[in-house]
């Protein structure tokens, strides 16, 4: 996630380079991983990144909007254009499924997109962004440098697809920690899919955006859930935060922050180890937490929802019948410790785009991306992207 700037990313529009079987199809040979106590569903990812932009950045949350393209935000890169920032939106068009792939353009970056609240030692990241009614929604997140706080958050709004943005300079919507690393659910092309006419929903982790290698902030173990009406997504006081338990078979909302209960609660540990931490560590192998910053999807053809989370070594990926669970481990995809290869590496941000799911949304395509600041032995620092495939549970 540090600066770095890509050989082609002096290119303003630049095309994707594909070298994957269709998503829109399940291959012959396809492996799915055994079913997993109590999910309905099952997976299979591809084991790298097999569709890769010509940019330059990370994180890349997106939305489909009404023009039919698709709009992301990276952070650390010149995302689609030539100039790095720290923070950037992008406009993507065509598909990875198409003959042409798909060809992006740099829209805005850095003091145009956000500001930082926190002060000296912190930057801003892209979390989520939502499509609705003509109008973008970006998410910035406060980020401690050296990755380990996240403590305020704020909402930025666009009414000319990207190229002009608005929020409340006063103060962030989101502080103290709480509610502070925020994505939308994608629910397709401007929300249509949402359960509610008029309303966005939300997911959102407090104190961090992933585990925290040298533990300053508690790691990320609880997913919250909240909503908030379209015509007030910038407004925090319109906000309302999910108030049950997972699973509930009507939801329970409160507009009290300090209210809100989790949807998802999960405090494995992956690749544990007894080695010393030290104060600042930006990059860890041991003991990762697996709620991360990642994405939540809705497939209307399979009625379910998928969260998209990771670990520095591994994808966890849930599914729930409701935006509220309960949500259930699907797949647990390792990677292995460090150095990985370029024919087999995980990456963090996780995300499904619902612009290029398949008709039956049994297929579709993660990103995902290795930074080259990480010990990995290689990166895949730019709009990427791999195949997963899903099978029900009879």
């Amino acid at each position: 996630m540090r600066p770095r700037r890509a050989a082609l990313a002096g290119l303003g529009a630049s095309m994707l380079v594909l070298a994957a079987c269709s998503a829109g199809s399940l291959p012959d040979d396809i492996e799915f991983a055994d079913a997993l106590p109590g999910a309905a569903l099952r997976g299979a990812v591809a084991e790298k990144v097999t569709a890769v932009g010509v940019s330059d950045g990370d994180l890349w949350p997106s939305c489909w909007s009404d023009d039919d393209a698709l709009y992301t935000a990276n952070g650390d890169g010149a995302g689609f254009g030539n100039e790095f920032f720290d923070i950037a939106v992008n406009r993507v068009t065509g598909s990875p499924t198409d003959e042409n792939g798909l060809e992006g353009e740099f829209l805005a970056g850095g003091d145009a997109v956000g500001q930082v609240w926190s002060g000296e030692g912190f930057t801003r990241k892209p979390t989520g962004m939502l499509c609705a009614d003509g109008t973008l929604y970006l998410a910035v997140q406060d980020l401690r440098l050296d990755f380990n706080e996240a403590p305020a958050a704020t909402i930025a709004r666009s009414d000319d697809h990207g190229k002009t943005w608005a929020w409340d300079e006063s103060a962030p919507m989101f502080d103290d920690g709480l509610f502070t690393t925020v994505w939308f659910a994608d629910y397709g092309q401007e929300n249509e899919h949402a359960p509610e006419p008029g309303f966005a929903y939300a997911y959102g982790l407090d104190g961090n955006w992933r585990d925290s290698f040298d533990d300053s902030v508690a790691d990320p173990t609880e997913l919250f859930l909240a909503r908030v009406p379209l015509d007030a997504v910038t407004d925090a006081a319109a906000w309302e935060f999910y108030a049950g338990e997972p699973g509930d078979s009507e939801p329970t909302w409160t507009d009290d922050i300090t209210d809100k209960h989790p949807v998802l609660v999960d405090e494995r540990l992956q690749h544990p180890g007894d080695g010393a931490v030290e104060s600042g560590e930006t990059v860890g192998a041991r003991n990762l937490s697996v709620i991360s910053q990642g994405g939540v999807t809705y497939l209307p053809k399979l009625e379910r929802y998928v969260y998209t989370s990771w670990t520095e070594l591994t994808f966890e990926f849930y599914e729930s019948p409701t935006p509220w669970g309960p949500w259930t481990l699907f797949l647990s995809e390792d990677f292995g410790p460090y150095p990985w290869t370029d024919e087999r590496f995980g990456g963090y941000g996780t995300t499904i785009p619902s612009k290029f799911l398949s008709d039956d949304n049994r297929s579709m395509w993660v990103q995902s991306n290795v930074c080259p600041c990480a010990p990995a032995g290689m990166s895949s620092y730019w709009l990427g992207l791999r195949p997963l495939h899903l099978e029900p549970v009879s």
